[in-house]
């Protein structure tokens, strides 16, 4: 390299890269990272020893060529490919270390496939490799088989003798180391007869402390854009099954889900939600088929990793051997887990402990939900029931007590026989009508789940007009009404129900009302009292809607009254052609 090329790679007053370093620091800017003394050392080495251009050329384009891409895979395997281009190595790996000193994966290139098929297994960190996981720093070794932590090759290994190493440090912690092995002539050329074995040098020393520094900086990067993935994928679960509840997905669905996404996300054999409601254990979410919840056990309330028996855990299925659990709490004494088995030990990451936490909230919210749901409906249930007994002492019990009155005054009065025996008759149909009446609104309270039927409507309107009036209108229904009539019907219905009872309840004076709904070729909706009656000097202009009403469905609208002695209104209209 000449003068001139080498003086840009310097500032105006001689200083390199390290000793730029050195006065910022002493000018009270922060210091340099480790990983920025190093590659400022290195890149300091390279311009003082006359570099050529055509490798510092090379050692930039290279530096941004592993710093392209966010996939850490993708990643760890271009850092190999170009350090062996640039190196002029034959070989070339990257080693990932594991939590226990040796290595967790292993990347390579150069190595045919058919003779990577006959190699076996791939290095764990022994030898000359775990040298590197103990002193991380550049090593160069001119025959491998010479140096003290030698341990040889495996059968089908290719042979290697030249050797230059590096480690490679992310945020100040090792993350793994990068080899190259077999230099070779610069460019590819043959190696001419009788010349000496290409040897890595000092200046391949500076230039893999380079590429380690950058390969560092593409490993961090890569995790980190991996981090921000998974916390992305978290929250889309939690986003997705925390809104389920509250959009009337059943349980089961949501809890099942969520362990099939956990699942897919963490790569578990099985996920399981458990709870322990007084020491009786019951399974509320799984993947695969159920099994015994009270099998599954948890030890106390944090989370916590550990290796099963699996041969004496019929849960521990697929080959699982550990389990992880995530504790959940529902409320106050009453605990949970959510429980995933792995085949292998899982190595959990911040993140994902932070999304597994989430997610045990989120079952957590479900179930106490649906509790409070299933509560709500329970007494929704008690208050329609307590309503249904109440109609049945006010009206079902006054009427056989009137049934039972009129019987014994019979004997005082057997001239009238025949009379007192018709009414008794009607007053028992009436009595039997509002009795099934009352079943049927006990069938339809019961089914939680069922959509709102004519009967509940007709009830329920019945009841709100009714809730601050002295007396509650009794309701009959005769016929299919809830199959056979039509749901553009219910409007009109409502309307008749709602003039004639809002009729009878205020200007009545009636202490007796009566609503019977009946389907069959004709529905009728009917509305009786025993009130005064309705004079023919008021007009009433309420009456003449339902009678049009009645006209668009191709019905009629009829009101029977006599002053003194009550009104009958009745709305009419066929029900086979019907036009809705």
């Amino acid at each position: 390299m000449d003068d001139e090329t080498h003086d840009e790679l310097r500032d105006e007053n001689g200083a390199g890269y390290a000793d730029l370093t050195a006065q910022r620091m002493a000018q009270g800017g922060a210091p340099a990272s480790p990983a920025s003394a190093a590659l400022s050392a290195a890149l300091d080495a390279l311009t003082s020893a006359n570099t050529e251009p055509r490798v510092l050329r090379d050692l930039l384009e290279a530096v941004l060529m592993v710093g392209q891409g966010l996939d850490l895979n993708e990643s760890l395997q271009r850092i190999t490919e170009v350090a062996a281009s640039v190196l002029d190595a034959q070989y070339c790996a990257l080693g990932v270390r594991g939590p226990h000193r040796g290595l967790q994966a292993f990347v390579y290139t150069g190595i045919p496939r058919e003779v990577r098929a006959k190699m076996g297994r791939l290095p764990v960190g022994r030898g000359v490799l775990g040298e590197l996981l103990d002193h991380p720093e550049v090593l160069r070794i001119e025959h491998l088989g010479e140096h003290p932590a030698s341990v040889g090759f495996p059968p089908h290994h290719p042979p290697m003798d030249t050797f230059l190493g590096a480690p490679i440090i992310v945020r100040g912690e090792l993350f793994g180391s990068i080899y190259l092995t077999e230099k070779q002539p610069a460019g590819g050329a043959e190696p001419a007869e009788g010349a000496p074995v290409p040897m890595f040098t000092q200046q391949d020393e500076q230039i893999v402390s380079v590429l380690a520094v950058a390969a560092g900086i593409a490993v961090e990067n890569a995790r980190l854009y991996e981090r921000q993935r998974v916390r992305h994928r978290w929250m889309e679960i939690l986003a997705h099954r925390g809104s389920e509840p509250m959009a009337g997905v059943a349980l089961s669905d949501t809890l099942n889900g969520l362990c099939a996404d956990v699942a897919a996300l963490t790569g578990a054999v099985d996920v399981f939600i458990v709870t322990s409601d007084a020491d009786d254990p019951h399974l509320h979410g799984h993947t695969g088929e159920p099994v015994d919840a009270s099998e599954i056990a948890w030890p106390g309330l944090s989370f916590s990793v550990s290796e099963v028996d699996a041969a004496g855990a019929e849960w521990m299925r697929g080959g699982a051997r550990w389990k992880t659990a995530q504790p959940m709490q529902r409320t106050p004494g009453d605990f949970g887990a959510i429980v995933l088995t792995h085949r292998k030990r899982p190595s959990w990451e911040p993140e994902e402990m932070a999304g597994l936490a989430g997610v045990a909230r989120v079952a957590s919210l479900a179930v106490a939900y649906a509790e409070q749901q299933q509560l709500a409906r329970d007494l929704e249930m008690l208050e329609d029931r307590h309503r249904i007994a109440r109609d049945l002492h006010d009206h079902v019990i006054q009427r056989i007590f009137a049934v039972g009155m009129s019987l014994q005054t019979m004997q005082a009065a057997p001239q009238e026989f025949d009379r007192r025996v018709a009414q008794v008759i009607d007053d028992l149909d009436a009595t039997i009508a509002q009795i099934r009446t009352s079943i049927f609104d006990l069938q339809s309270a019961a089914i939680a789940d069922a959509a709102v039927t004519l009967r509940r409507k007709v009830l329920d309107i019945v009841a709100e007009l009714a809730r601050h009036a002295p007396i509650v209108p009794s309701v009959t229904f005769s016929g299919p009404v809830d199959t056979l009539v039509p749901h553009a019907l219910a409007t009109h219905i409502e309307a008749v129900l709602r003039e004639g009872l809002s009729n009878a309840l205020r200007h009545s004076g009636a202490t007796r009302i009566g609503v019977r709904i009946a389907a069959g070729d004709v529905l009728t909706v009917e509305v009786t009292d025993d009130g005064i009656g309705i004079s023919p000097h008021v007009n009433y202009r309420g009456l003449d809607n339902l009678t049009r009403r009645a006209d668009e469905c191709d019905g009629v609208f009829t009101v029977d009254t006599t002053p003194g002695e009550g009104t009958r209104l009745i709305w009419q209209v066929p029900l086979p052609d019907f036009p809705g």
